[in-house]
């Protein structure tokens, strides 16, 4: 018989997991909120062409990366890599510019790159991400990254650094680039293949490169951030007073460029120190709108990778309020029923199980499960109109009359 396993780079989310992707996911849209943020919901599955324009023909994602196939029409599809360029997509095609000057979104979900499976990367992960329409002030940036801190906050993950950089816009890259070129050229023998292709397709791209031979070789390059226009400085000195105002803990990286083209101005990583892993990034995109169609419209945003938050996630956080019920026979069953529908009425978190069992197995499934309150109900509970309530961490039960389980659960449960 054939056995089914996942594909590489897949993973399953257990139960035993999922609590806390629930928990990160529910205080990301709850700080998103706080801020004024909507969600706002774009397909997994868009035409090739989007990715190639929105993130850059020369990056990793596009060459090396995409999901890319041909539909039952001959049409070249792709799975989304990331978000930003669904979300720009979606804010031209439904015109979203002609209703409202600022847009904040928030989006969450699954992102697909055929990449080496490792240590906090896998080929499907998912995204938390927010993108800000119409704000070309510092202060908007600013104002993501502080959503980005204080959610972190929330979440009790300590030990990050925000990593930012400016790129710039793209009169500043001009005499950058162009200089840039020329050193690239005077070390190119001691650079990678790829490496050696971005000196030409885009030189910004060999800061991003992950061979530590080049990174050794590229260490005393020139830095953009010190090609900036008046303008760029401008910016980015308001935004690095907006930090030090908000004590966030940052560090300028004039080597940070982020993977993807369509980046200007601010760009910024957080790392972890914990995992020493990039856990999210972001910046802003000011001609990504217009170069895709529409108006033009500056942009800031960033995405969390889910699944590198994960492990920074407490596991002693985990406090599920499920009673475990044990229904001992026929009549405890039908009277089991009653309670589950007040249960239910009342919000209160239940598991049972209606197969025949010993009351010494159901307690050594609860304790396996790790449930802390059990009701037990008997026969002999009902004729005297009680039920039993037992601490499974003590190891001791009261009886409670039937008409006060509810007021007491609530108040061992303190909800």
């Amino acid at each position: 018989m054939e056995i089914f396993i996942k594909l590489r780079g897949m993973r399953d989310i257990l139960p035993e997991e999922v609590w806390k992707w629930q928990k990160v996911e529910k205080i990301f849209i709850e700080m998103c909120e706080l801020f004024g943020y909507r969600e706002i919901r774009v397909p997994i599955l868009e035409y090739k062409n989007l990715f190639v324009r929105g993130i850059g023909s020369s990056t990793d994602i596009v060459m090396k990366e995409m999901y890319e196939f041909k539909d039952k029409k001959g049409r070249e599809v792709a799975l989304r890599p990331e978000g930003t360029a669904s979300v720009v997509r979606a804010y031209i095609e439904n015109q979203i510019y002609n209703r409202e000057k600022i847009s904040r979104f928030y989006y969450y979900g699954p992102m697909f790159r055929y990449d080496r499976p490792q240590k906090g990367r896998y080929r499907e992960f998912y995204q938390f991400g927010v993108e800000v329409f119409g704000g070309k002030n510092s202060y908007f940036d600013g104002e993501v990254i502080l959503l980005l801190n204080e959610t972190l906050k929330k979440l009790e993950i300590s030990g990050t650094t925000f990593l930012i950089n400016s790129l710039g816009c793209k009169n500043c890259k001009v005499s950058y680039i162009s200089e840039l070129k020329n050193q690239l050229m005077k070390i190119s023998d001691s650079l990678c293949s790829d490496c050696k292709i971005r000196i030409e397709k885009n030189p910004l791209r060999v800061f991003d490169c992950k061979n530590e031979n080049c990174r050794l070789s590229l260490k005393n390059l020139p830095l953009i951030i010190d090609y900036l226009c008046e303008e760029c400085r401008f910016h980015f000195k308001v935004l690095v007073d907006f930090l030090n105002r908000n004590n966030i803990n940052y560090r300028i990286t004039g080597s940070l460029v982020r993977g993807l083209d369509y980046y200007t101005k601010t760009v910024f990583e957080v790392i972890s120190e914990k995992e020493d892993i990039a856990i999210a990034g972001g910046g802003r995109y000011d001609n990504l709108v217009n170069d895709m169609g529409g108006p033009d419209i500056p942009a800031v945003g960033f995405a969390v990778g889910i699944d590198r938050i994960i492990p920074l996630v407490k596991d002693d956080e985990k406090n599920e309020k499920v009673i475990y019920l044990i229904l001992l026979g026929e009549k405890a069953k039908i009277k089991g029923i009653e309670i589950i529908k007040k249960f239910i009425n009342k919000k209160i978190n239940f598991e049972t199980d209606y197969e025949d069992r010993k009351l010494s197995d159901y307690l050594r499934i609860a304790s396996k499960k790790r449930r802390k309150w059990c009701i037990i109900l008997g026969e002999n509970e009902i004729d005297k109109g009680v039920i039993i309530l037992k601490d499974m961490e003590r190891g001791i039960q009261e009886e409670i009359k039937e008409e006060e389980i509810i007021e007491k659960i609530k108040e061992k449960l303190k909800c």
